[in-house]
């Protein structure tokens, strides 16, 4: 009996934790990890997991979701005709490989100091985000090629960390010159370039881990992951639909609130 009243909390937890992250990701064009590892780390401490493969596991396990996420997500932002196709061609190739590689360090290389360094951005991104300001509409077309590249670097941070990359994506695309709602609507379509080759990743590194707990591909629980995926399909459009009833001063600081509890709770974590 108590088996069974476990598994239905863990059950219940990662289906309302998957319907949040399913309406974050198509609101705010983020792939919903960052609201997904806690809870998960939560489950797998319910069930015993070893304390050893945890993180690893929450982790890899939230980078599996969002390859379903970021599709559903980007299908409804695609229809709205908020993707940036030219910046997303752009993309494609750094963010694979940034976050091919940060998936495979994972499994040995504590990612301390850049969660420590992504804090601190997200903090000083956030607060930029939260004032108005007249820099956002720049004057000259965006350098898409620059932004594309930079998006590489943010796959390492985001595959090593579990996220779908929109909590750094997104305002580093505002801020050189892309409109908020294409951001968004980019970023959602990114998260799927930055979550296949990151699992990818998370499973060779993590490829008969003798810690691991049964439903268990490498660093990827698939049951788990199947349970948030049931509500993160559903619900990404309903959030892709908010997001363009908002117009982009208030889209901007629910983003900007969002990021600033982001790193706030990182940094935390870092530290406590």
């Amino acid at each position: 009996m108590e088996l069974s009243w476990e598994l239905a909390e863990s059950i219940l937890i990662l289906l309302l934790a998957g319907s949040l992250a399913g309406i974050m990701a198509g609101m705010l064009g983020i792939g919903g990890g960052i609201i997904l590892v806690p809870p998960l780390v939560f489950v797998f401490d319910l069930m015993k997991v070893s304390e050893v493969v945890i993180p690893h596991l929450a982790i890899g396990t939230s980078l599996a979701t969002i390859i379903a996420t970021s599709l559903s997500s980007a299908k409804a932002h695609f229809k709205r005709g908020s993707v940036d196709h030219q910046l997303l061609k752009y993309s494609i190739i750094p963010t694979s490989l940034g976050a091919g590689f940060g998936g495979l360090v994972a499994g040995s290389l504590s990612a301390g100091v850049l969660v420590m360094i992504f804090g601190f951005m997200a903090i000083v991104v956030s607060v930029r985000m939260m004032i108005p300001s007249k820099s956002n509409e720049i004057d000259h077309e965006p350098n898409r090629f620059l932004i594309g590249n930079l998006t590489g670097l943010t796959g390492i941070i985001s595959a090593m960390v579990g996220i779908g990359g929109g909590a750094m994506n997104v305002p580093l695309m505002n801020m050189m010159g892309i409109k908020m709602h294409q951001a968004v609507g980019t970023s959602a379509s990114m998260g799927f370039v930055i979550a296949l080759p990151g699992t990818i990743g998370f499973i060779v590194s993590g490829w008969e881990n003798p810690d691991l707990p049964e439903f268990s591909f490498g660093f990827i629980h698939w049951l788990a992951a199947l349970c948030i995926c049931l509500m993160t399909v559903i619900l990404a459009p309903l959030g892709a639909a908010i997001s363009h009833r908002l117009n982009t001063k208030k889209l901007k600081q629910v983003f900007g609130i969002f990021l600033l509890v982001v790193a706030m709770r990182t940094l935390w974590r870092l530290w406590s």
